[in-house]
């Protein structure tokens, strides 16, 4: 508690605001730059090792008419970043190409055949977004023909340096040949390769894109040759975009970018964001979740159902009526995902139901983690079905579907106390190929070697996580009574804004709280209200929890506090994740 009243008299807070900073492991040195992330606070560009490199090459394809090509991923990270990038070198007078793989068509990343068929005799220069760091077979395609490459990535490296051999190139992919027109020319930039200062090590594909754009920037007024007038406050829409999408912690640097790109992505100026909001019924008031379940979906709908280079277009439209035409072309498309998903989540639990359970030696008290696979899933939503079963079973999930080579593939999803990369290495012998972070990550592997991976995965996720860990739980910042989330704890909730991963919702508990009405909400949900023992009221919102489910009062309430706003009022609401019948009676 001593640390808790530290960061109250520091940042003049209440408790509820106190006991949340203490739980986020602010100290009383870290507390201004967490309360105010502003872009000045952005480390230096060039402390990301690559960057300067990256930025004196782009601005020589520039001098010597060069074509620069932008190698993309298909999820809203990717696409973010290669819009992003596209823009700030073009309008630096660079001769740009874009290429988003197709998910079915070409497969994940960059590949020997993306080079060979899309760079080769199109540019001298490749830059990817989002994907590169373990292309060992790309690279040597693009050796192959001479092509220049920069990689830029934020997966974790594999065990070997993506350009060891290359030609003047440093160890870990970070130096250069002293001729920079030389062939066989390749940098890296990825903030989990050694020498990344603290504080980016968790930036999204979109966010080392826009580190790059910034040295790119830097590089050019330093030495004359440009870039004065470029704006990046005007990309910030893109990056808060492919961030909070990508799942990866709000804070640090992330937390920075996305609290001000928010800021720019609630101005709606760019017109396809404008109609893409439109069709989502996205206000102005545009927080994290709204690109979470509505923005982020349709834009990654293309690259799951169709041709990701349809929300390429729309984020880099400037004509009105082709913005508002691909907006319906990704709402239809999201549409239309949401009934498959639906179909394939149903068909895996009934093989859950088979496999794990039905009195199988390997039942869900015993297993560990989950892997279901089917000859027909459609691979744009095995990764969305593996989130969905690891959240419902709360085990590691693997979904796999056979493509079209014969192979099975798919994605797989972890817990936070679980690093998926690390596991997959452990299985590596039964896989063909795999790749990601630590939360998510994509595989192949051949038919046969199913249940063999099976057994080493789920011995793999035994030897990090106990029976005990299969249980969900809850991170309480603490106790606290209903009167003191007053007007005033609203305020200071805003300010620990944005909310995401790595940075939740605050969550209390208060004990003792007696209900006073709850009715049906929809079909499935429950609203009401609730007095704690001192007779402050609350209303309160349960979802998934009909009525009839809660215990008689009183109750302990664990919840999250929010201001609910409807017919243009506002007012302060809990929405409760756990109860329980009060030891207090």
């Amino acid at each position: 508690m001593d640390l808790v009243n530290r960061l109250m008299d520091e940042a003049s807070v209440s408790r509820p605001i106190g006991l949340v900073l203490a739980a986020r492991g602010v100290t009383p040195e870290t507390l201004q730059n967490f309360l105010h992330p502003e872009m000045e606070n952005l480390g230096d560009p060039y402390l990301l090792p690559g960057t300067k490199d990256a930025a004196r090459r782009l601005w020589e394809a520039i001098q010597k008419n060069q074509r620069i090509m932008i190698h993309g991923d298909y999820d809203t990270d990717g696409i973010t970043a290669t819009a992003l990038l596209a823009w700030v070198l073009r309008e630096n007078g660079a001769q740009v190409s874009c290429y988003l793989p197709h998910r079915i068509d070409d497969g994940y990343g960059l590949t020997a055949d993306s080079i060979n068929k899309n760079a080769k005799g199109r540019c001298e220069l490749l830059v990817t977004v989002d994907c590169g760091i373990t292309s060992y077979d790309a690279v040597d395609a693009a050796r192959a023909i001479r092509l220049d490459l920069i990689i830029t990535d934020h997966h974790t490296p594999g065990p070997t340096p993506i350009n060891g051999g290359v030609s003047g190139v440093g160890s870990i992919g970070l130096g250069l040949p002293a001729d920079t027109g030389s062939q066989e020319w390749m940098v890296v930039v990825d903030p989990k390769l050694p020498g990344a200062p603290k504080g980016t090590e968790d930036l999204a594909g979109v966010g080392v894109a826009y580190k790059v754009a910034s040295a790119f920037l830097k590089y050019g007024v330093e030495n004359g040759i440009g870039g004065e007038e470029t704006d990046l406050h005007a990309v910030l829409d893109l990056v808060a975009l492919g961030t909070v999408a990508d799942i990866v912690p709000l804070l640090n640097e992330n937390r920075i970018l996305v609290r001000q790109g928010l800021k720019v992505l609630s101005m709606q100026t760019r017109p396809g964001v404008h109609e893409l909001c439109d069709i989502a019924k996205v206000g102005e008031s545009l927080a994290t979740t709204d690109i979470t379940y509505r923005l982020a979906p349709r834009i990654n709908a293309t690259g799951r159902m169709g041709d990701p280079t349809d929300s390429l277009r729309l984020l880099e439209a400037s004509d009105v009526e082709k913005a508002k035409e691909l907006a319906a072309v990704l709402d239809n498309l999201n549409r239309e995902r949401q009934t498959i998903e639906e179909r394939v989540v149903n068909e895996a639990e009934e093989q859950i139901e088979r496999r794990y359970k039905a009195g199988s030696p390997r039942g869900l008290e015993v297993a560990r983690s989950l892997v279901v696979w089917s000859d027909s899933w459609h691979q744009g939503v095995v990764g969305i079905v593996a989130s969905r079963l690891t959240r419902r079973y709360h085990r590691p999930s693997v979904v796999l579907t056979r493509d079209p080579s014969g192979q099975f593939t798919g994605s797989a999803r972890s817990l936070r106390t679980l690093n998926l990369v690390q596991v997959l290495d452990e299985c590596k012998d039964s896989l063909i190929r795999f790749g990601g972070h630590a939360m998510a990550a994509g595989l192949s592997l051949e038919e046969a070697n199913l249940e063999k991976f099976c057994q080493e995965f789920d011995a793999a996720v035994q030897k990090v996580l106990g029976i005990e860990s299969m249980q969900p739980s809850l991170s309480i910042c603490g106790e606290v009574a209903f009167a003191e989330m007053d007007e005033v704890f609203f305020q200071e909730l805003k300010e620990l804004e944005p909310f995401g991963h790595g940075n939740t919702e605050p969550i209390f508990i208060t004990r003792g709280v007696m209900p006073e009405r709850k009715v049906p909400a929809g079909r499935d949900h429950t609203r009401g209200m609730v007095r704690d023992a001192a007779g402050t009221r609350m209303q309160f919102i349960a979802f998934s929890r009909l009525p009839s489910d809660f215990p008689p009062g009183p109750w302990d309430i664990v919840y999250s506090p929010h201001i609910n706003r409807y017919h243009d009022k506002e007012v302060p609401q809990l929405r409760i994740h756990d109860i329980r019948p009060s030891a207090a009676q």
